[in-house]
């Protein structure tokens, strides 16, 4: 047989990016310079394949090697991302990428001081996998390296994230015309070529032709691209000894002027950082919380900005009674508890007692009220000290943007009024600059208390709906719906405590006890003699993303004896797209047990057939607002009708809530729809009139009824 080979294409197309010194820049001419150019033209002439090489920006640089209109990329980094496009050559260069800021910013020496400042990148960089991954999402692109210098002259941007090669050159080049420095060293990585995703023939010819140039000639391209090295050639004996002596001197000289340098450096280094921070907590001092705000507000980070103003109260005792020492260890640790509450944008110290905390998003006031009662507790757990506990207070003002100042100083100026307030009407608790937002938080604050003392005074009822299957028409479960009486009046609807109870953290007790008496109330139905049937209890979405659901669930049915197959979880869309594969294996574990898992209000959320297919969910709930219309409405119809069928083909179970009457009824039976619940078959009861509801044998439709039969 005749051996035979793959024929080297006549061309190589070369694309990388057009910005790269010493790598490949433009020179003045508007010709390709750099290390790239002469170490292909090497490879040109040990292959005879002829090299384009084409300079671009980096983001088009990699969609032509995408779309098929360049065969190799070059000073590619390998990231997770990529290797789903690319395959990659061995590395052959080591490169470092800095955090650079503006000289005007001090502090930035880690990711985290990142937060609250956009950081621009250049457009397809790695840089910005790396920043998303470290929860940095304000980054603004950037054609190439140019732009970005310029937009740091401009002021469009003041933090940039770049491959030092590059930044030390326009370091040089624009001298004092463009002010920033290397704050840190934000990661490393390895220079690769890169081909598209299975092209391994291009990959081999290139890895041959770069093994073909000489160690030699990569050493000339080296001295001609990063720099020459000096070499030292003694001339005689003599002159030997007398450098030696003078080489001693001199490094014992450089060794000292060395020391200095960096003890200079350190401490300028220090100032630097003292000026835009707090000396004792290493926090953000007032000038620099005023520049996060100023800077979060001009980049419209987030519709709202909550700032509180933390104030500690009587303070001075503390100092007086136990010394400043003491004081300042307590000031360490209220920054410590402060820094741990959550995502907080910035928290700072911007006084001997003071400290703010600033919050973003779509804030609403009981977000921003339950967030204010976390501070004032976290701070008045107490501190140990000499073997007993330290117990001390604090004041909160609050202030908002856009409503409460349009700059970072008026909103803190504001927030201090607020302060006043809150201490002028007896401390230990917070008020809004505004003051109808200060009333709605004390009916919230109102709402709080009484949840804390609900649960000891047997406040809380569960009241159960039945649910019947649309073609035998039999109940065949209920679910459990809470109620709060509270001081023995009229009921509360769950919406109206819930959103609280979820801010401040109340409805995990809340949410194990609904658990518990639902499970046992279903298991002593069963012991009564009453029919097999299934118990849904809805989770909270808090409730859903703790870390302790399934022992929780586990203990509710071995305290109960409730059989597991009884027992329906409902879960909310949201719930399931926010929290994602993290609580896959929760969700499976609790499937272990038997019991079932639905989904609450289906088609209201993101809907997602990937997410339904990714989760062990066995039922389906048709939220109520697409029954409304039925079966009179097409809308309605159409809607429903493509639930219930994607349901069935994916083998769920499919229930529809808020069915009113007959119509619905008969609709969603002929539809194929498995349950329904709603009016129609009963409304929420008490265990009690439930029990009494269930002995007259209720089934669907009521004999009697003229589409009964």
């Amino acid at each position: 047989m005749v051996a035979t080979a793959t024929a080297a294409p006549g061309s190589l197309r070369v694309v990388s990016d057009d910005n790269y010194p010493p790598y490949l820049f433009m020179g003045p001419d508007h010709q390709p310079r750099g290390y790239l150019v002469d170490e292909w033209k090497l490879w040109e002439q040990k292959t005879g394949v002829h090299v384009e090489l084409i300079p671009t920006d980096w983001a088009n640089a990699q969609h032509m090697l995408l779309d098929g209109k360049a065969d190799v990329i070059e000073m590619l980094f390998r990231t997770p991302e990529r290797e789903v496009h690319y395959d990659f050559s061995e590395a052959y260069a080591k490169v470092s990428v800095g955090i650079y800021v503006d000289s005007s910013i001090s502090g930035i020496d880690d990711i985290d001081a990142l937060r609250g400042f956009e950081v621009g990148v250049e457009r397809g960089d790695a840089c910005t996998e790396h920043l998303r991954l470290h929860g940095i999402n304000a980054i603004k692109l950037y054609r190439g390296y140019t732009e970005m210098i310029d937009a740091v002259r401009d002021r469009d941007v003041r933090i940039l994230c770049m491959d030092d090669y590059p930044a030390n050159y326009y370091l040089y080049k624009n001298g004092s015309s463009v002010k920033f420095t290397r704050a840190f060293e934000f990661y490393s990585g390895d220079f690769h070529r890169g081909v598209r995703k299975g092209d391994l023939a291009t990959l081999a010819l290139v890895d041959r032709g770069m093994k073909l140039i000489t160690s030699d000639e990569r050493e000339a391209l080296r001295r001609k691209w990063m720099g020459r090295p000096v070499s030292f050639t003694p001339y005689t004996q003599f002159f030997a000894y007398a450098l030696l002596l003078v080489g001693i001197a001199g490094i014992a000289l450089g060794i000292w002027v060395f020391s200095l340098r960096r003890a200079v450096e350190r401490r300028t280094r220090d100032l630097g950082f003292l000026a835009y921070h707090d000396a004792l907590t290493r926090l953000p001092n007032r000038s620099l919380l005023i520049d996060r705000l100023d800077h979060a507000i001009k980049q419209g980070e987030g519709s709202r900005l909550a700032l509180f103003l933390i104030g500690l109260d009587h303070f001075k005792r503390i100092n007086e009674s136990v010394g400043h020492e003491v004081g300042d260890q307590l000031i360490k640790e209220v920054a410590e508890r402060l820094s741990g509450i959550g995502p907080t944008h910035t928290v700072a110290r911007v006084g001997s007692d003071a400290f703010a905390v600033t919050l973003q998003g779509p804030l609403d006031t009981t977000t921003i009220t339950a967030a204010a009662e976390r501070m004032l507790r976290l701070i008045g757990k107490g501190f140990a000290w000499g073997g007993r506990n330290i117990f001390i207070s604090a004041s909160i003002g609050i202030s908002i943007y856009p409503g409460d100042g349009a700059d970072g100083a008026s909103l803190l100026k504001h927030a201090d009024a607020a302060l006043g307030q809150a201490k002028r009407e007896g401390r230990s608790r917070f008020r809004f600059y505004s003051a109808s937002l200060s009333n709605e938080a004390q009916v919230l604050l109102d709402l709080g208390e009484g949840l804390r003392e609900a649960l000891q005074r047997d406040e809380f009822v569960l009241l159960y709906q039945p649910q019947a299957e649309l073609r035998s028409g039999r109940v065949v479960g209920v679910e459990a719906l809470l109620r709060w009486r509270r001081n023995g009046t009229d009921m509360m609807m769950p919406d109206r405590f819930v959103p609280y109870a979820e801010e401040t953290g109340f409805i995990n007790a809340i949410g194990d006890w609904v658990l518990q008496e639902a499970c046992h109330r279903a298991a002593h139905w069963l012991r009564i003699g009453l029919p097999e049937l299934g118990m849904a209890v809805n989770l909270s979405p808090r409730q859903f993303a703790g870390p302790h659901l399934f022992e929780h669930v586990s203990d509710a049915l071995g305290a109960s004896g409730l059989p597991p197959h009884l027992l329906e979880l409902e879960i909310t869309e949201g719930s399931l797209l926010q929290h994602g594969a993290a609580v896959s294996s929760t969700l499976a574990s609790l499937r272990g047990l038997g019991l079932s898992l639905a989904i609450d209000d289906f088609g209201t959320g993101y809907s997602s057939l990937a997410y339904l297919n990714q989760f062990p969910i066995q039922v389906l709930k048709i939220d109520r607002s697409f029954l409304s219309g039925l079966p009179d409405d097409p809308r309605a119809v159409s809607l429903t009708s493509t639930i219930v069928a994607m349901g069935r083909n994916m083998n769920m179970r499919v229930l529809a809530e808020g069915v009113e009457n007959l119509a619905q009824w008969n609709f969603l039976r002929d539809l194929g729809c498995h349950g329904a619940q709603g009016w129609y078959v009963g409304p929420p009861m008490t265990a009690e009139v439930f029990e009494a509801w269930m002995a007259t044998n209720p089934v669907f439709p009521p004999p009697g009824d003229p589409s009964s039969g």
